[in-house]
């Protein structure tokens, strides 16, 4: 028996979750320029200042990854937005993540 043909014929929208966890991976991008920039300018001694924005941007890329992975999951959406925020911020706290680790 062949199997039958279901359309759907609703419309699809944009992920609100997962243009913020696109949104969020950008943030944390940028704060890590920042930090480069504020390291390059004071030479070195950035201090409280790249710390703080160091924990930030960390935790906007955890947060952002975990935001896309849950849009991932909601039904008659287009995932354009959560793939690009959900790969983007999980590329963005494994960077963070090595930054860490390796004493930057």
């Amino acid at each position: 028996m062949a199997k039958k043909m279901m359309y759907s014929f609703a419309e699809k929208k944009h992920s609100g979750n997962g243009f913020i966890s696109t949104i969020m991976g950008a943030v944390s991008c940028i704060l890590l320029l920042v930090i480069v920039y504020i390291s390059y300018y004071e030479r070195g001694n950035a201090g409280l200042y790249a710390g703080a924005f160091g924990i930030t941007g960390l935790l906007f890329a955890l947060v952002g990854f975990e935001i896309g992975l849950y849009s991932l999951t909601e039904k008659n959406i287009r995932y354009k937005y959560p793939k690009i925020g959900s790969i983007f911020c999980g590329i963005m706290f494994i960077l963070w993540l090595g930054i860490f680790l390796l004493g930057f």
